[in-house]
C-alpha cells in the first residue's frame, strides 16, 4: 500500500514538471498585423544572379510554406489576393566543391542575399519589409559524372526550403521591423 502510494506520488511529481516545463510554449496563431488578411500572392522572386531556376525555386517552396501554415492561403491570381510577398535576389556565390571521393560531392557552399517585401494589395501600404542573408554548408551526395557542376542544383533547392521557412518565421514570429507610411 504504502509503495502504491509512493508510485502515485512519483507520477505525480513527474507530471507536474513535463507540464511546468512546457508553460513557455503556445499555439502560433495569426499575428495582429495580418488579422484582417485572408490571401496571399506570391511571384517569382525578381533574380539578378545567373541562377535563372532561383527566384522560382523560392517563390514554389513560399507557397508550399504558407499552404501548409494555413493562415494565408496562396492564390495564383494577383487580383484575388488580400496581400502580396514580393522579393528580389540580390547575390548568390557558390564556393568551390568539397569532396567525399573523388566521385561523391561531400558538400556545397553558398552564400545568399536577398530582400523580401510584404504589401497590401489594396492600399500599396508596405507592412513588412526585410533583407535576408544566409550562409550555409549543404551537404549533398551527387555522382560527378553526371553533371559538369555536381550538386548545385540540390544545393539550390535547400537553400529556397531554408530561405522560405526563415521567412515564413519572420513574418508569424517577428514583429514587422519596418513600415512605410
Amino acid at each position: 500500500m504504502l509503495s502504491l502510494c509512493r508510485i502515485n506520488l512519483l507520477i505525480l511529481l513527474l507530471l507536474s514538471f513535463i507540464l511546468g516545463g512546457c508553460s513557455g510554449y503556445r499555439l502560433v496563431t495569426k499575428p495582429d498585423y495580418l488579422q484582417n488578411y485572408s490571401t496571399i500572392y506570391i511571384p517569382p522572386w525578381t533574380n539578378y544572379t545567373s541562377e535563372p531556376k532561383l527566384g522560382e525555386l523560392l517563390a514554389y517552396y513560399l507557397r508550399l510554406k504558407f499552404s501548409e501554415g494555413g493562415f494565408l492561403i496562396p492564390v495564383f491570381d494577383k487580383k484575388k489576393a488580400d496581400l502580396i510577398l514580393k522579393g528580389k535576389v540580390r547575390q548568390i556565390y557558390f564556393e568551390p566543391v568539397s569532396y567525399d571521393t573523388f566521385l561523391k560531392t561531400k558538400e556545397r557552399k553558398i552564400s545568399f542575399r536577398g530582400d523580401y517585401e510584404l504589401i497590401d494589395r489594396h492600399t500599396g501600404k508596405v507592412i513588412f519589409k526585410k533583407s535576408i542573408s544566409r550562409y550555409q554548408i549543404y551537404r549533398v551526395l551527387e555522382d560527378v559524372g553526371k553533371t559538369l557542376d555536381p550538386g548545385r542544383q540540390e544545393a539550390l533547392r535547400l537553400l529556397a526550403q531554408d530561405v522560405s521557412e526563415l521567412i515564413f518565421q519572420a513574418l508569424f514570429l517577428d514583429a514587422p521591423t519596418s513600415t512605410s507610411p
